[in-house]
């Protein structure tokens, strides 16, 4: 008998809720009925007027979009002031006019740019050949302590998190790139590696210029 109750109600209450939305005018010619129709809040558990509950969803969406604003808002700052920064690092690239020169870039410029914490340019006679062979196939991240087993410690900094990648041009190895932050998760297994990869060829293009002299 519940059961044929409930299914009564849901139907009834299915009609209504029909009619309401083919008749739209139907609160216009009746506006009384908003202050005098009750619902459950949400928040609150009290009854509350249909209008009050409209008010209620409303600033809730205003809420909700000015949020997104602000955030979208927030990544396109962040955006421009990368670009910019970007910008800036490839015009000392490019201005460089020795290895030396070039490699203070290459640093400088990239910790600007990502406040990693260090940046250092491994030199090729300081890559074995086993790290060479591991660059080859992808570069390498994780906590810094797993660096020692390629960097010299004395390289390194106490704690945190590193990557490391090849640096190479049209074939020829120019070194390694090292990025390491005192934030243990900001170099770590699974994070994306393409602009890294990018940043890398873009070093090693720079550098490429001084290999024989």
């Amino acid at each position: 008998m519940d059961i044929e109750q409930d299914s009564t109600q849901q139907n009834q209450e299915q009609l209504v809720a029909d009619w309401l939305i083919s008749t739209p005018g139907f609160f216009d010619r009746h506006p009384d009925l908003l202050t005098k129709i009750e619902l459950a809040n949400t928040h609150s558990g009290k009854a509350i007027s249909l209008q009050e509950k409209q008010m209620a969803l409303l600033r809730s969406q205003n809420r909700d979009l000015n949020q997104r604003l602000f955030e979208m808002l927030r990544f396109g700052t962040e955006n421009d002031r990368t670009q910019s920064l970007m910008i800036n690092w490839l015009e000392e690239l490019l201005l460089a006019n020795d290895q030396l020169t070039a490699i203070e870039s290459i640093t400088s410029g990239l910790n600007r740019l990502f406040d990693v914490g260090q940046v250092k340019v491994i030199a090729p006679q300081n890559i074995s050949l086993e790290l060479h062979q591991q660059l080859e196939k992808e570069a390498i991240c994780g906590d810094i302590q797993l660096a020692q087993k390629w960097i010299d410690a004395e390289a390194l900094i106490a704690e945190g998190s590193f990557v490391l990648t090849r640096l190479s041009y049209k074939d020829d190895t120019l070194g390694a790139l090292l990025l390491m932050s005192p934030d243990t998760q900001k170099f770590v297994s699974g994070i994306g590696l393409n602009y890294i990869y990018q940043l890398g060829r873009l070093a090693a293009a720079a550098l490429y210029r001084f290999r024989n002299i």
